[in-house]
Formats: structure tokens, C-alpha cells, sequence
């Protein structure tokens, strides 16, 4: 994909500050889950309790899983389509491939998007997790005054020279460890696109013909709505793996809330809002990251 020079809109309005916090899963197996996020993707293991276990780097929680041994993989739905861990350099991204390789795991694809170098898999539920190492924002490639992304091949070689020759990566992800970004698949990228812009407040970053990019701060994005596999699709049916919602902390809560109106479903952290395929988003204030 590449980024056309086609006009973008600006949100509504929200904290420049505003970043992606810890995304909650719901997964069927919890000990193969923390196998994979713990043993492959290297985050940290925060807590688990009564089949709640929460991952992450440093003191922030990014990862929240949840097991339900009952729950029915969502087939032909919107949803998840990946959640984005970045690591703070490419000796990390170098340690992440590593990890993957020695853990015998399979990538499902690799790419450089311009502002960052990205490698992709799946969790043992199926849900995409990329990891990606942001090139300095110096550095992101401009068309008309915008960031232009695209999907150009990764020097794969180059990204592992990284790690100096060590044969062997740290088991953790480095503390500058955050998620990034999720990539959300919805049944229409367009109307998907103006609730993030005009409810939520997000910036339009970059625009595809089937997906938009959307950030705050100037970022490349915090969040991706992409209908390429799943337009006209409904939500999962309750009860199903996946995504329970994922986080957006921001200074003051008051903008948004107030564009969620009635809406916004009152939580202990903040209030939910529910995108129009369904996905939820839960925003809180900057505050303790552990939740």
C-alpha cells in the first residue's frame, strides 16, 4: 500500500498527548496465551489472578488477557485485526525477530511501512500482533506536506545486523516497550474513519482507497480502520475471542466524553465508547498504568 496525496481531515479535537494503553483479550487457553506473550512477544509478567493475567514492560500494563474456555473464535466479523507492540530501537525489533525464530513461530508477513520496520504473527487465537521499530519522525517521508506510508519489502538481514551478532535476546522486551497502535478490521473504513475524527478526535494521518490511518499528535497513527477483508461485516456475537476493547489515555477525558454523550457506557477507569462495528474503545485519563 502507499499513502496517496489525497486530503485529510482534522479531528475534533483531542490531547496531543493521547496514547494506546493496554488491550484486553479474550482468550481461550490462558497458559498458551502467556506462552506466547510472555515466552515470544518477551513482555513482562505483571500479575494473574482468578484467570486474568496482565503483561507488559516497565510498570505499564499493555497486554490484558482473559480467559474464557468457552468462547468461539469470531469468523467473518469485524474486530482485531492486529495490535502493534513498538520497541523503542531496531536492536529491539532485532531481539523480537530472534525470539520469534528460536520460539519455532511463524511470521505472516514483514514490512517497511516508511516510518517504521514492521514483522507480523498471530497469537494462539488468531489475533495479529505486529511488532515495529518507529524510524525518528525526522525522518518519515512527506508527499504535499503529509505522511506517506507504504508496504515496501523489509531488509530482514539489515534488521537482525542490528543485534550486534548476539546469538542469544534477552527474554523481556526492553522498558520503553508501548503499544503503539491497533488496527481495527471494520465494515466500513469510511464512517469508521469519521467516528474516530469526529468523536473520538483523532487526526486523519494518512488515507488508503480501503483504510485510514489516524493519529494524534502528529503520529502516523494510533489507530487503523481497515474494511479490505471484512466490508459490510458484522461484530462477533457475545462470547466470542478477540478483542474485549483497548485503551486510549489521554489528559482530560471531558472532550471526549462529551462527543460520546449518551453513548459513552460509564466504567471504573473512565467511559467506553463503541465504534460503529462495534469496537470497543475505553478512555481514561493518564494515570497509574496498571489497571
Amino acid at each position: 500500500m502507499t499513502g496517496p496525496a489525497v486530503p485529510v481531515a482534522a479531528g475534533s479535537g483531542i490531547d496531543p498527548s493521547a496514547r494506546i494503553g493496554a488491550v484486553t483479550l479474550v482468550v481461550s487457553d490462558l497458559e498458551r496465551a502467556l506462552a506466547f506473550y510472555a515466552g515470544v512477544v518477551g513482555l513482562w509478567m505483571h500479575r494473574v489472578d482468578d484467570g486474568v493475567a496482565a503483561l507488559g514492560a516497565g510498570d505499564q500494563d499493555l497486554v490484558v488477557l482473559v480467559e474464557d474456555r468457552g468462547a468461539r473464535p469470531a469468523v467473518g466479523t469485524t474486530g482485531l485485526f492486529h495490535l502493534a507492540v513498538r520497541v523503542p530501537s531496531r536492536l529491539e525489533l532485532a531481539r523480537s525477530i530472534q525470539r520469534i525464530v528460536f520460539a519455532r513461530m511463524n511470521l505472516t508477513g514483514f514490512a517497511d511501512h516508511l516510518v517504521c520496520e514492521s514483522v507480523y504473527l498471530d497469537d494462539p487465537d488468531g489475533n495479529g500482533v505486529e511488532i515495529y521499530f518507529d524510524r525518528p519522525s525526522a525522518e518519515w517521508p512527506l508527499a504535499d506536506g503529509r505522511i506517506k506510508m507504504a508496504t515496501d519489502p523489509l531488509d530482514l538481514y539489515g534488521a537482525l545486523a542490528s543485534s550486534g551478532g548476539r546469538s542469544t535476546p534477552p527474554e523481556q522486551v526492553d522498558v520503553g516497550t508501548v503499544v503503539g497502535h491497533v488496527h481495527l478490521c471494520v465494515a466500513d473504513a469510511a464512517v469508521a474513519e469519521t467516528f474516530y475524527r469526529e468523536v473520538i478526535g483523532l487526526d486523519v494521518m494518512v488515507r488508503f482507497p480501503a483504510s485510514s490511518m489516524l493519529g494524534a499528535g502528529g503520529y502516523h497513527h494510533h489507530v487503523g480502520v481497515n474494511h479490505a477483508h471484512t466490508e459490510g461485516a458484522p461484530p462477533p456475537e457475545p462470547g466470542s475471542l478477540g478483542m474485549r476493547h483497548f485503551e486510549l489515555i489521554v489528559g482530560d477525558t471531558g472532550p471526549v466524553v462529551g462527543r460520546l454523550g449518551e453513548t459513552g457506557e460509564p466504567h471504573p477507569d473512565g467511559v467506553v465508547g463503541t465504534d460503529p462495528s462495534g469496537n470497543r474503545i475505553l478512555v481514561r485519563s493518564a494515570g497509574p498504568d496498571r489497571i
